[in-house]
């Protein structure tokens, strides 16, 4: 009688590679989560700090829309802003009376915190927008010396007079974290429109 030859035990021969197999896809699966993680750490700062870029174009855009209200207020009077100095207007602080008479750019960078007409809201350890305004004055288009071949009886003159002032607001928000933007806007003023000084 032939004897049986034992079956070989497969399973008794390869002990341990299951557990082996499952500690490998452990480990790369560690690793993908991991790096998954390290990415959204990475876009979370990219947007806070894309929003704090935003937060503060928006705030310096604001600042020259203030601005060019102070302007036209500080156009209004005379010699500009009268009494203390500095004047607070809102929660506006007013370093320069008469800013609106301003012609020359300053020399050293602005505007900051060292170099700034205006002050929105006054203090420095929060978020707050600085102003500076500098410009000149020329004659607008169509006024009678620019026209005057109507009156030479050459043309037809357009004339309608006067001159203007063309300002330089430059904006500069500091905000949360140190983020920083400026704006610069050009106001153009119609001399002659000027309201009632109010302060």
């Amino acid at each position: 009688m032939m004897q049986k030859k034992p079956f070989p035990n497969i399973i008794a021969s390869e002990q341990g590679f299951v557990l082996i197999v499952a500690l490998l896809f452990l480990v790369i699966l560690s690793l993908v989560g991991i790096s998954a993680i390290n990415t959204s750490v990475t876009e979370i700062q990219i947007a806070g700090n894309d929003k704090l870029r935003r937060q503060a174009f928006s705030q310096a855009d604001g600042g020259t829309e203030a601005g060019s209200r102070l302007l036209e207020e500080n156009i209004s009077c005379p010699t500009g802003f009268t009494g203390l100095t500095p004047l607070h207007i809102g929660n506006a602080e007013i370093l320069t009376a008469n800013f609106w008479t301003i012609e020359t750019e300053p020399a050293a960078s602005y505007p900051s915190d060292a170099q700034r007409q205006v002050h929105i809201p006054n203090n420095d350890a929060a978020p707050h927008t600085n102003l500076n305004f500098f410009g000149n004055s020329s004659l607008s288009t169509g006024n009678a010396i620019q026209m005057l071949a109507g009156y030479e009886g050459t043309g037809y003159s357009a004339a309608t007079g006067g001159g203007q002032m063309v300002t330089n607001i430059d904006s500069q928000h500091i905000g949360e974290n140190n983020s920083v933007n400026s704006i610069r806007a050009m106001w153009r003023h119609i001399i002659g429109h000027e309201g009632t000084c109010l302060y």
